[in-house]
């Protein structure tokens, strides 16, 4: 492989371990260093004959330690380069998703406009039924800050699809409902929710980006989060629910859309 094109596609690692190495051995030459300190200070008193000002004792040691300073300072600066390229990284990945997002709308929007609402529900079920080997999850257990459960006896364990995600689930109606509301409560309260915050709020794991895909209201109707619940069918002729979501969620919400 070239040099080169390794050393770009590892950066990231090559300088974490760097970092890594570079605390181990910044705390290595500090033991070492003040125990050679230590001495210097000593002989220096033995020759002045008395204890030495704090001013003294720095003229003293300060190149003993020098390389530890060095070392600190290259230690931090390997840091600093991981949290840069890390940054650059992700936003280079956000914007390859923001590419595809769009790409994936436009798709949707074309193919509603030449073979209208029907042939897109056919085609997203299509793709739920593919997905549908996939392992379930079992949103029982909800996010601990906000309390979604309800009678155990209430309501049974239904399967849902999520598209966003490509994932199913079980969960009782009212959680979902619940989990929709909650969302939606977010909202309007602080004028702003993720889709992160709808997985928190059903008990799902958090997906990559969720943080940066959401919804904040730009438009005069944009004032609640419409959900749709389309029922379909797998091959075995299992019924599951499909999360649609009326005003979708956006990469990189907090910004004004171009319309």
């Amino acid at each position: 492989m070239n040099i080169r094109l390794f050393l770009k596609r590892n950066s990231t690692n090559i300088l974490t371990c760097i970092g890594c190495m570079g605390m181990i051995a910044t705390t290595i030459s500090a033991i070492k260093a003040t125990s050679k300190a230590i001495k210097l200070i000593e002989k220096a008193e033995e020759r002045k004959g008395e204890t030495l000002t704090p001013w003294e004792k720095t003229k003293v040691i300060h190149q003993v330690y020098i390389p530890t300073v060095t070392l600190g300072f290259a230690t931090g600066m390997c840091m600093i380069g991981t949290q840069l390229l890390n940054q650059r990284q992700q936003a280079s990945l956000m914007s390859a998703y923001g590419l595809l997002d769009q790409t994936y709308k436009d798709y949707r929007r074309k193919c509603k406009e030449f073979y209208g609402e029907e042939a897109d529900k056919r085609i997203i079920e299509a793709i739920a039924v593919e997905n549908s080997e996939s392992v379930f999850i079992n949103a029982s257990c909800l996010c601990t800050n906000v309390d979604l459960s309800l009678d155990e006896n209430k309501g049974e364990l239904v399967l849902w699809y999520d598209k966003y995600s490509s994932r199913f689930f079980k969960a009782t109606l009212e959680k979902v409902l619940l989990a929709e509301y909650h969302v939606n409560r977010n909202y309007i309260i602080r004028g702003e929710s993720t889709l992160n915050e709808l997985y928190d709020f059903l008990g799902l794991e958090r997906i990559d980006f969720g943080d940066y895909i959401g919804w904040m209201p730009y438009d005069e109707g944009d004032f609640w989060i419409e959900f749709n619940h389309v029922v379909s069918k797998l091959d075995d002729g299992t019924k599951f629910y499909i999360i649609d979501i009326l005003f979708e969620p956006r990469l990189r919400y907090w910004e004004e859309p171009d319309y």
